[in-house]
């Protein structure tokens, strides 16, 4: 069966232009996913009006000018842009909210086969909405799927309301769960002012600063919680770190107290002392749990509580050092997975080039992803809904999974009979 995809007006008025929300903003990387993942024809339609536009019907009601043809709002997201690169794709102006042009453009991509069309875009309420019923109606015996989570609505509640339309018209609704960027974001924040409230009223936060989404992302999350004042970030590079700078960013983005802890001299010492060659694993392992010795060190003189950075994709598959990053005394972000972070820290208002940071190990100058075998999109997928098309990398993801899950725990004791 021949699959198409329908990319609705991912343009830079809806996403941070002249009606552009976070929501919209939130959902760009997994757009761009989706994009590089598919293969097939796709079709991205463009919002286009023109310089008439508070003339027309639809200008009277929404008094405000937007996807001018020529204007850079007109234009794609740039890394939506980025994505379709090589791809085989057609552009489809519309001058309103849905095409009547789709219908006959998927029957000449379909030459006759079995297909499918799958929509995303923007806004779910209005333009992904009429585009999806205008292309049931012209193919209801084919199969027609919205994917939420690649989407976004002018609200949350009209996201949600819309996606519930589609589904009442036989539209398939893709994904098992539907992720709020929004309301996780506020719950988080609520649950870190209770966990202070209980667990160290008048604490500090202590966040290790790596210049990562992850850190950046608890980072930002405490700091809307507790206020900037009772944030403390803390930098530890090993020697010279490459992406210091980054870090220095997120700090100073934030307004938060930060210090410099550089482990070198505690990295060569603990080396240089022990009596025989340590693995390459205790080596890389070693950084880390220094990193943490210092954190808490940090902490206690600071009357501090440490958080905890890992999220829930590399906590699955054990991507963390056992006594180092794995631990602290709180973790806001261990139930999401990188997809839905990424969502969090665009609403959190963090820049981009922060919360689209491509993870690298700092050793041998691999990202995460080479090291693992798999995307994050393909591990979050597979956790959230149990699907992956590769039949190999699932069973990498479950031995990982497998393997490490004693991480996760807490240590085995022996309660004796009395």
């Amino acid at each position: 069966m021949k699959k198409i995809l329908i990319v609705v007006d991912m343009q830079k008025d809806f996403v941070d232009g002249a009606l552009g929300t976070r929501e919209a903003a939130a959902i760009v990387p997994a757009v761009c996913s989706k994009i590089r993942e598919f293969q097939g024809p796709i079709f991205v339609t463009l919002d286009t009006h023109f310089e008439n536009y508070m003339d027309t019907a639809e200008g009277k009601k929404l008094p405000v000018p937007h996807c001018i043809k020529g204007t850079a709002g007109w234009e794609l997201d740039a890394l939506v842009r980025a994505a379709l690169e090589g791809k085989e794709y057609t552009t489809v102006e519309k001058y309103t909210f849905g095409s009547d042009r789709l219908p006959e453009l998927i029957s000449r991509a379909a030459a006759g086969e079995d297909f499918s069309v799958e929509l995303i875009g923007l806004c779910t309420d209005i333009c992904v909405v009429s585009n999806a019923l205008i292309v049931k109606a012209a193919f209801p015996e084919a199969p027609i799927s919205v994917d939420p989570v690649c989407c976004a609505g002018v609200t949350p509640e009209k996201h949600a309301a819309a996606l519930e339309t589609m589904a009442s018209c036989q539209i398939d609704v893709t994904h098992r769960y539907f992720f709020n960027a929004q309301r996780a974001k506020e719950q988080c924040i609520a649950w870190i002012r209770e966990f202070f409230a209980r667990n160290g009223p008048g604490c500090n936060a202590v966040v290790g600063i790596s210049g990562g989404k992850d850190s950046s992302i608890v980072a930002a999350l405490c700091a809307q919680a507790l206020g900037k004042d009772r944030v403390i970030g803390v930098l530890m590079p090993n020697g010279v770190q490459a992406d210091m700078d980054m870090a220095e960013l997120l700090v100073n983005h934030l307004g938060i107290k930060h210090y410099i802890v550089n482990i070198r001299d505690a990295y060569e010492g603990v080396v240089k002392n022990i009596p025989f060659p340590l693995s390459e694993q205790s080596r890389i392992n070693l950084a880390p749990r220094l990193r943490m010795a210092a954190l808490y060190a940090v902490s206690q003189s600071h009357n501090g509580r440490v958080a905890n950075t890992c999220n829930l994709s590399e906590d699955w598959v054990g991507y963390s050092t056992r006594y180092g990053d794995s631990v602290g005394d709180f973790s806001p972000c261990s139930g999401m997975t990188v997809q839905e972070m990424k969502q969090v820290g665009r609403l959190l208002g963090l820049p981009d080039v922060l919360v689209d940071k491509v993870p690298i190990d700092g050793l041998g100058g691999k990202t995460d992803e080479e090291n693992l075998g798999f995307t994050y999109a393909e591990l979050d997928r597979y956790i959230r809904e149990g699907v992956i098309e590769d039949e190999a990398k699932k069973e990498r993801i479950d031995r990982l999974h497998r393997i490490n899950a004693f991480k996760l725990q807490l240590m085995p004791a022996f309660v004796p009979e009395i």
